[in-house]
């Protein structure tokens, strides 16, 4: 059985990611002229929470490309969707942290791993992409958003 604080942990980063993620879209909706690449990878970001979403309900997501660009607006509307999705789902399986999730992967191989080690992944390959978004911003003369844990502990 996880520590009794655990599912408080990751309810904390789950927010951080939800958090880096809205100040990511606004930076995006406010630049006006957006590097092609950074939409790619900020759509790719969400639409890869709504798969890992789907493999933890075990739903079928086959259909969702994660390398199709939306606009910003439908990103907007993923990330509140996922948003909610994901309090939720935590909020009813915070004790089930070691829980086995049986899923595949985009290549058909099966897998089972820990809820707790889906959650890490997801937080991680959000700071990674949002990451390259940083870099591909700077390059376009945007100032990209303070997204590191810090920033939202201290706004917290």
């Amino acid at each position: 059985m996880p520590p009794p604080h655990a599912a408080d942990d990751f309810a904390t980063l789950l927010r951080y990611n939800q958090w880096a993620n809205a100040r990511v879209l606004d930076t995006l909706q406010s630049a006006g002229d957006v590097p092609e690449r950074a939409l790619e990878l900020f759509s790719h970001l969400l639409r890869s929470q709504d798969v890992w979403y789907g493999r933890v309900q075990n739903t079928d997501h086959a259909d969702l490309d994660f390398w199709t660009t939306d606009s910003l607006s439908a990103c907007a509307e993923r990330l509140d969707a996922s948003t909610q999705r994901w309090d939720a789902l935590l909020s009813s399986r915070s004790d089930a942290l070691d829980q086995p999730i049986s899923y595949t992967n985009s290549k058909g191989t099966a897998f089972e791993t820990p809820l707790r080690d889906l959650l890490t992944h997801i937080v991680n390959h959000g700071t990674h992409h949002r990451a390259q978004i940083a870099l591909l911003l700077r390059e376009a003369d945007i100032s990209p958003p303070a997204t590191d844990y810090i920033f939202f502990v201290r706004e917290a």
